[in-house]
């Protein structure tokens, strides 16, 4: 008797504890899902906000154009209105390379169910070339959707009325020419007002950015700042190229086995010459290379309201830099090279995407192929090593960092997937592609 008391208290002794574990370090979730904090410095795949709101349909031919009221706070800015609001459930992580602060494991579960149900399939059909938004676990599709229905940068594109649909589905070299022709780098050159009558004509490089001493670099390494680069140990393969690229505040000091020592060009975003936070004038993160800032601006490539109400402030961050280091080469993109960017992708996708300006891992490529004969681009395209994990110098894990909620990452990584002859296994093993620069593209006239 005294036996089977004992085993009925540990039996009622351990449903209550699980019920307590349940409670404790599972949150309630709403329709739509956690919502995560953002890392301190956001990189080229992890402007994704996943904050929901109840959506709507539209059609292939439907023009962006809402209008908004310019009061409302939520839209000073998307990245600026992501910041703010997704403070609700979390502390930001440290920057720390070697300090990691963990999210919080009740968040865990959730992201493993997303990355094992969908994530996983995603990525592999990524590498075959066959991925849609209809793959996407449910809360990223209702991401996505939230910021079609939300257009804050008022897009109008309207899809070429003769256009048939095997037009969507171009050969390599159809593509690559077509990238050629629309993707020239454009950069601010103080011709423009209000640049004019601010001085920056004295004030911007004299060389043009595709004019760099060395330029065209003959082999180029576009550096993805993914999770999935970590124990790739493709550090020394990565420093063997004549340029690399790098995004951000992403690291090397630390990481040298996987993602190499070397870097020639890093492209920044707004947010790291905004925020006293990122140190943009101690860091030395930030000397001794060439710089390319950008901020998005109106799908129109309004300068004058750009430069009035940009998403973070660039310009005084801009200015500054070039009065203390004249002698650094630093440029700031065009808003009409980033949609350009955009409309090309938007073309040559069956499906809408989403109105955003596109990420810095797909601009960066776009850059590069402006500058080099061959570029290896690493873990834009996610290898077996994949995970929910954002950074690899962070802790935070979001499946949106690498499918794409903020910007049209999704359909980014299908266009560079389709421009490649990849294998399979080389996607695999190390998640790399290779393009050839703009001057190898050969183009009928």
């Amino acid at each position: 008797m005294k036996r089977r008391m004992k085993l009925l208290n540990i039996f009622w002794f351990c449903v209550i504890g699980w019920v307590l574990l349940l409670i404790i370090y599972f949150p309630k979730k709403s329709e739509f899902g956690t919502i995560h904090a953002p890392p301190p410095i956001r990189s080229e795949i992890s402007w994704n906000s996943i904050l929901v709101t109840p959506t709507s349909q539209w059609h292939p031919n439907v023009q962006f154009n809402r209008s908004r009221p310019d009061h409302l706070p939520e839209e000073t800015g998307n990245r600026k209105d992501d910041a703010d609001q997704q403070k609700i459930n979390t502390k930001p992580l440290q920057k720390s390379a070697a300090n990691y602060t963990k999210r919080p494991a009740r968040t865990l579960p959730e992201d493993w169910l997303e990355y094992y149900s969908n994530g996983r399939d995603v990525v592999r059909a990524l590498w075959r070339g066959n991925v849609s938004s209809r793959m996407l676990s449910l809360r990223l599709q209702r991401a996505f959707q939230k910021y079609v229905d939300k257009n804050s940068y008022r897009v109008s594109y309207r899809s070429p009325q003769n256009k048939q649909l095997d037009q969507k589905q171009l050969e390599k070299q159809a593509l690559l020419c077509q990238l050629k022709q629309h993707a020239r780098v454009r950069v601010l050159d103080g011709t423009e007002e209000p640049f004019a009558s601010l001085g920056w004509k004295h004030l911007v490089p004299s060389d043009h950015l595709d004019k760099l001493p060395g330029t065209p670099f003959r082999t180029c390494a576009v550096v993805s700042s993914a999770g999935s680069i970590l124990n790739s140990l493709l550090g020394k393969e990565i420093d063997s190229h004549d340029a690399v690229l790098r995004f951000n505040a992403a690291p090397t000091q630390g990481f040298h086995k996987d993602v190499g020592k070397k870097t020639t060009i890093r492209i920044i975003n707004s947010q790291v010459l905004a925020n006293s936070e990122h140190r943009f004038n101690r860091s030395s993160l930030y000397k001794n290379i060439t710089l390319v800032g950008w901020d998005p601006a109106p799908y129109s490539a309004d300068l004058e309201k750009w430069y009035r109400e940009p998403d973070f402030d660039l310009f005084t961050g801009y200015e500054d830099r070039r009065r203390r280091s004249p002698s650094q080469p630093f440029y700031i993109l065009h808003p009409a090279f980033i949609w350009s960017l955009w409309t090309m992708l938007q073309t040559n996708t069956e499906e809408n995407i989403q109105p955003n300006p596109p990420s810095t891992g797909y601009i960066g490529i776009a850059v590069m192929m402006n500058l080099c004969e061959s570029v290896d681009v690493y873990e834009f395209i996610p290898s077996k090593r994949h995970t929910t994990r954002c950074h690899y110098y962070e802790a935070l894990r979001d499946m949106a960092c690498t499918l794409g909620a903020y910007h049209p990452l999704l359909y980014e990584k299908l266009l560079v997937r389709r421009m490649s002859t990849a294998s399979i296994a080389e996607l695999s093993e190390k998640g790399k592609v290779t393009l050839p620069g703009f001057s190898k593209i050969s183009c009928p006239p």
